[in-house]
């Protein structure tokens, strides 16, 4: 129930995000997290109540992982979308997503382009190759970014 209830929190934050209502996308997604960690306390506790009640299953966990994870990428993409943002939040969120998942494209673009905005070309560079690596095609916004870096480098020396 918990994880149906994410899901939709998270599809709800989705469309709210397509069209620009960043904040209220904000909202849907920290409920979103908030659900999945409803669900996991849940299974955690019927684990530890009963014998006959396991926690978890490997497909249940994995759902609640990917959730969880694409939650945390996009509350990463709305920060970047604010006016005044919070780039090492930004980082924050991004890291909390990689731990989830290491090879989530999206969460490494975000991450280097908030050290770009930090002046961090060089670890901004870096994380934009590896999601270049993992998007296994062009993305017209890495190279963007990537083009970016190589601007502000240059201009630095």
């Amino acid at each position: 129930e918990n994880l149906q209830q994410a899901k939709d929190c998270k599809e709800a934050g989705n469309a709210l995000y397509k069209e620009e209502k960043i904040k209220p996308a904000i909202r849907k997604y920290h409920e979103a997290l908030l659900h999945l960690k409803a669900c996991q306390a849940r299974c955690t506790m019927l684990e530890f109540g009963s014998k006959a009640t396991p926690g978890m299953d490997k497909q249940t966990q994995e759902e609640v992982d990917k959730v969880q994870a694409a939650c945390l990428s996009n509350l990463a993409a709305c920060l970047l979308k604010l006016p005044t943002c919070d780039y090492s939040r930004v980082v924050t969120y991004c890291n909390n997503a990689l731990a989830i998942q290491p090879n989530n494209s999206k969460a490494v673009f975000r991450k280097g382009v908030a050290h770009y905005h930090m002046g961090n070309y060089s670890i901004a560079r870096q994380y934009l190759k590896d999601a270049a690596k993992l998007c296994k095609g062009r993305d017209d916004m890495i190279t963007k970014y990537l083009n970016l870096c190589a601007e502000a480098e240059a201009s630095k020396k």
